[in-house]
């Protein structure tokens, strides 16, 4: 684990996270650049909920850094995955892959979430969205509901969605119920926990709800 207690190790981290000073203030809610470089100054102590969130958005680079390492090896060849049964040595590589690819996937999500800057005005507050079949399938090889867990809006939830889970025609908020009303998106706040040097998230109290339907060609 890269610790971020000194002033130095502050700035490497700001650094390498690719984050300006006045960037990280906005991070951290701090008024400005200004603060952030006298915690790098040694002018200022470095507060603890800084220290905890650096610390983690370099610990999931980290280990995207060790993913990418074991993606790499993997699909070249370089290292096989498996185990030996009684019938013979099962080649587990293809599953693997499929897991770490999912697992970097969630670790850069993450990364955003924790270093997403919000608007001057305070008014891109981050929450969490789900979005549902208003119908369920029950299909075991379709999905159901989708998740994301910390966006800024309902379009940019239904944009994320439209993009990574496979809505290539789009989504969109609807003004009125409908047969085409495929969706529901609900709107819910972000509980963030503690957890060592690590926060994890969750989603919490019900803010809001929208009929959303595929977007008419």
């Amino acid at each position: 684990m890269t610790l971020v207690r000194t002033p130095e190790a502050l700035k490497h981290a700001r650094a390498t996270l690719g984050l300006s000073a006045d960037a990280l203030a906005r991070i951290v809610r701090v008024e400005d650049g200004r603060t952030v470089r006298r915690w790098e100054a040694g002018e200022r102590e470095i507060p603890g909920p800084v220290i905890v969130i650096l610390e983690t958005a370099i610990g999931y680079l980290d280990n995207i850094k060790l993913i990418d390492i074991q993606l790499e090896m993997l699909r070249l060849g370089k290292m096989r995955s498996g185990e030996t049964t009684r019938a013979g040595r099962v080649d587990q590589t293809n599953a693997d892959i499929e897991r770490l690819t999912a697992s970097r996937k969630s670790l850069i999500e993450a990364l955003e979430i924790l270093t997403r800057q919000p608007a001057a005005d305070g008014s891109d507050r981050v929450h969490w969205y789900t979005l549902q079949r208003a119908t369920p399938l029950f299909d075991p090889s379709q999905k159901d509901e989708w998740t994301i867990p910390g966006e800024v809006s309902p379009e940019a939830a239904l944009a994320y969605f439209a993009k990574h889970e496979g809505f290539s025609e789009g989504l969109e908020i609807a003004d009125d119920e409908g047969p085409l009303m495929e969706f529901v998106l609900e709107k819910r706040e972000v509980l963030r926990r503690q957890i060592g040097a690590s926060q994890r998230l969750g989603a919490g109290r019900l803010v809001d709800t929208y009929l959303v339907r595929r977007r008419s060609k």
